[in-house]
């Protein structure tokens, strides 16, 4: 196996062009060493820890931007992050153990694909952004182009993702991200539900609401039927219970060792029911009735 540590995004976005295929990246290591270990050594290892300034949470231009080195512990013990994205703060508590939190990191989440990923739903449903490096330039895409399939995205074999940009949402809004796991947190999601709403100013209606499903489907998802069930309209019992199973209609589970499609479609409902609730109640002190 080849072994590199370029410098620079430039040197490893040549590296990715010329090895294709053949090469894998490294960042926090916690998926791509288990695979060498357990799977096939690749022919090409190209650790991207050395490149300076990829570790970073800053608040720039309206938006919070994230480099793809910086750990999900960072960003769950990230202050501004708690405060104003907790659905993406929800998801980084969440993810496996604290040893993992501390070397996993948010790229390397990202570009791993895994349908079940944790921070994947929750960055959908904040319309954020991948700033990607590519041998021919950048370029920004939306987190609902990214993925392609399990385990790939649009960067191919020879892009690098150099950033993440995530818009503030507004003060009223509210989110949260929920899981279903055999062992919690320990264990990946079997279903992951992640909610963004915002009531309008008299907070009597939902302007606007996103959902996002993880594991249920080849690639994150959102439940855009039952988002559009919600919009503009206010909130009961009835219309959350309506929301829940159109989210469970659209996702598109299947059936594995860890539990049937039917099961997941069962749980999207209530995850979905319960995270409108939860994120109606935080943004204007009401319960849904």
């Amino acid at each position: 196996m080849e072994y590199f540590e370029p410098k620079t995004i430039s040197e490893a976005v040549s590296l990715l062009a010329k090895y294709g295929e053949s090469a894998k990246v490294v960042a926090g290591g916690t998926d791509v060493i288990v695979d060498i270990k357990f799977k096939e050594e690749p022919p090409c290892l190209v650790n991207i820890k050395r490149i300076p300034a990829l570790n970073y949470i800053q608040q720039n231009n309206g938006s919070l931007r994230i480099g793809p080195l910086t750990t999900i512990r960072e960003i769950e013990m990230n202050r501004l992050v708690r405060e104003k994205f907790p659905v993406l703060w929800g998801a980084s508590h969440q993810f496996a153990s604290l040893q993992i939190r501390n070397t996993a990191t948010i790229g390397g989440n990202i570009c791993r694909a895994s349908p079940s990923g944790e921070l994947l739903a929750p960055l959908l449903v904040l319309e954020a952004k991948a700033i990607i490096s590519l041998p021919e330039g950048e370029k920004k895409v939306g987190f609902d182009e990214f993925f392609l399939a399990p385990g790939k995205t649009i960067l191919g074999f020879k892009g690098l993702l150099k950033e993440i940009e995530i818009p503030f949402p507004p003060e009223e809004s509210r989110g949260l991200y929920l899981k279903h796991a055999v062992r919690g947190a320990m264990d990946i999601a079997i279903v992951g539900v992640a909610v963004h709403l915002v009531p309008d100013s008299a907070r009597k209606l939902i302007k606007d609401v996103r959902i996002g499903l993880g594991a249920v489907a080849p690639t994150p998802i959102r439940a855009k039927k039952a988002e559009a069930a919600l919009r503009g309209k206010p909130l009961d019992q009835g219309l959350v219970e309506a929301a829940g199973r159109e989210a469970a209609a659209e996702s598109k589970p299947i059936t594995d060792q860890r539990a049937s499609a039917e099961y997941r479609r069962w749980i999207v409902e209530a995850l979905t029911r319960r995270g409108v609730s939860e994120a109606w109640k935080a943004a204007t002190g009401r319960e849904v009735k």
